[in-house]
């Protein structure tokens, strides 16, 4: 099995953070989406609507910032594990056949 170098360890890394980032705005969208069909037919109720028009609004906000809080977290592991990648260099850790490149035993 062949190893992988720092470039495509870097590049999947980026894939990883740039897939939590996709997934997290198209949950977020078909969240509100399907959130704003249980409030559009609460609206059409005497005497519920009213308050359930509140509710939603409250629920818009906590869910945007849920999906706020997952974005800011991926995007500083993202950076934590971007800045761990570049005290690498490209040179295997170890040779094949167990030599070290580097003088380490």
């Amino acid at each position: 099995m062949s190893r992988l170098t720092l470039k495509q360890i870097q590049g999947l890394q980026q894939l990883i953070q740039d897939g939590v980032e996709a997934g997290a705005n198209a949950t977020e969208e078909v969240h509100q989406a399907i959130a704003s069909q249980v409030y559009a037919v609460l609206g059409h109720i005497p005497g519920i609507a009213r308050p359930a028009g509140l509710v939603e609004r409250v629920q818009h906000t906590l869910t945007r910032g849920v999906y706020r809080t997952v974005r800011a977290v991926n995007l500083t592991v993202g950076q934590v594990a971007a800045r761990a990648l570049e005290q690498f260099d490209e040179q295997p850790v170890r040779e094949p056949g167990g030599a070290s490149p580097r003088g380490l035993p």
